[in-house]
């Protein structure tokens, strides 16, 4: 990327990066106006590191003259540690859950104060909406956000706790006491539910899953429409997975490359 800075006291990279995190929410088509009311940068910075990022491949530029995202970033991305290994490991127990279910199944890691996930498989139409791949979760008011904050670490536990929790609907825990209790359930159960509590109409239920230090530990989570499925039967088949996958992801079995080294591609000439 260029190196010139107009704007003294934050690098080239940080303004980049800026740019970048704009794309978050329901931000995936930019036009370059919007970039720069979003990040507070000015246009002709905009301008220039839009150029930068669209030639690495970090961004792309669209039909209608828009950017998004790049898969550019979704390969570095899909080197991470902690997800290198989980999302393949994973994906016979989501499957599983998906053929009984037809539920939207969901796996999410911990990342900063949210649930973050990192797959999903669909369910069927007559189930509720939820953020696909990529997507944030609350971790008071989700199920693969509770069973998550139940098993960090206690700091981290007092941190959320003494923070705002935003009521998403008038079933959420709005309060640093009831969710404590409802840590210390989960705990004590195996098992974290949301019922209404996210959005309206929709019932999640999640397991933990642990793997090596360097991954950490992952919730599997089914979530379909309030009533439609019996809640005991969601906490079996979602703790038998997590289990599963928790055995899965302690086995030695060697971690396949992602690619082999291509050489880089040189244009045709005729």
């Amino acid at each position: 990327m260029a190196g010139r800075n107009t704007s003294p006291g934050r690098s080239v990279t940080s303004k980049a990066l800026t740019i970048l995190e704009a794309f978050t929410g329901e931000r995936v088509e930019l036009s370059m106006s919007e970039i720069a009311r979003a990040t507070g940068l000015p246009s002709s910075t905009v301008h220039r590191l839009i150029q930068d990022l669209v030639d690495w491949g970090g961004l792309e530029r669209t039909p209608e003259g828009k950017y998004c995202v790049g898969v550019r970033l979704w390969e570095i991305a899909a080197r991470s540690t902690r997800t290198y290994g989980l999302r393949e490991a994973a994906m016979p127990f989501l499957q599983s859950l998906w053929e009984v279910t037809r539920a939207h199944i969901l796996l999410a890691v911990l990342d900063g104060g949210e649930a973050l996930l990192v797959e999903k498989i669909t369910g069927t139409t007559d189930v509720p909406p939820v953020g696909r791949a990529g997507g944030r979760l609350p971790l008071h008011a989700s199920a693969v956000g509770k069973v998550l904050l139940a098993h960090s670490s206690p700091d981290f536990q007092e941190r959320v706790l003494s923070g705002p929790l935003i009521g998403y609907t008038p079933a959420t825990i709005v309060t640093a006491e009831t969710l404590r209790l409802e840590l210390a359930r989960v705990r004590r159960d195996g098992v974290a539910t949301s019922e209404d509590e996210l959005t309206p109409g929709s019932t999640s239920c999640a397991a933990l899953a642990t793997g090596p230090a360097e991954m950490g530990m992952a919730a599997i989570s089914i979530l379909g429409t309030t009533g439609a499925r019996d809640l005991r039967e969601m906490k079996i088949l979602v703790q038998t997975a997590g289990r599963g996958l928790t055995h899965a992801l302690a086995g030695p079995g060697p971690r396949q490359p992602i690619s082999p080294r291509l050489p880089r591609a040189v244009p045709r000439t005729r």
